[in-house]
């Protein structure tokens, strides 16, 4: 399969938002509510987009396949800050026909060169903790488990995180 990864461009923001949703449909229903899901804010995650893209502590990639966006990433300072850390992959999203055809794995090690040219040699990802098919791929990454949030709400598990620490050598 081939694929081309590139940085974001502000028109891709707007797509962004239509394949988030996408992506939440195949690997969150189940997890999220499905009300959630089912009445996506398409204007808020654009609006969310813009705000990353203009953020020149962050950068957005995106991954088109035959001209279509099939996953993106973030990777830069943290949005949503955590302990000290000053670097992250803040989302890591791949339609579901893409995974396991190495653009994770491609995306991930683009991230952490980055991150590495930047002059860090650490940095973290967080992750839906019942989102199995991305936990074993953080792991697989090399990713620590360094802290996972505790289930208070059994109906929205939303926003229950694992979080994992990685070293670059």
């Amino acid at each position: 399969m081939d694929y081309k990864i590139r940085l974001a461009s502000l028109e891709d923001c707007k797509t962004l938002s239509i394949v988030k949703q996408k992506m939440w449909n195949e690997s969150y229903r189940g997890i999220y509510n499905n009300e959630i899901i089912d009445n996506f804010n398409y204007k808020e995650a654009e609006e969310t987009f813009i705000k990353i893209f203009y953020n020149k502590d962050i950068s957005l990639y995106v991954i088109e396949s035959e001209n279509k966006i099939v996953a993106f990433m973030s990777v830069g300072k943290p949005i949503h800050k955590f302990k000290n850390y000053e670097q992250e992959i803040g989302l890591l999203y791949i339609r579901k026909a893409f995974q396991k055809m190495g653009i994770g794995k491609a995306l991930f090690n683009l991230a952490r060169q980055e991150i590495k040219n930047n002059g860090y040699n650490s940095f973290f990802v967080s992750c839906n903790k019942y989102n199995l098919n991305a936990l074993g791929f953080y792991e697989k990454m090399g990713g620590k488990i360094i802290y996972q949030d505790k289930d208070i709400d059994n109906e929205n598990k939303r926003f229950i995180q694992t979080k994992f620490h990685y070293e670059i050598n």
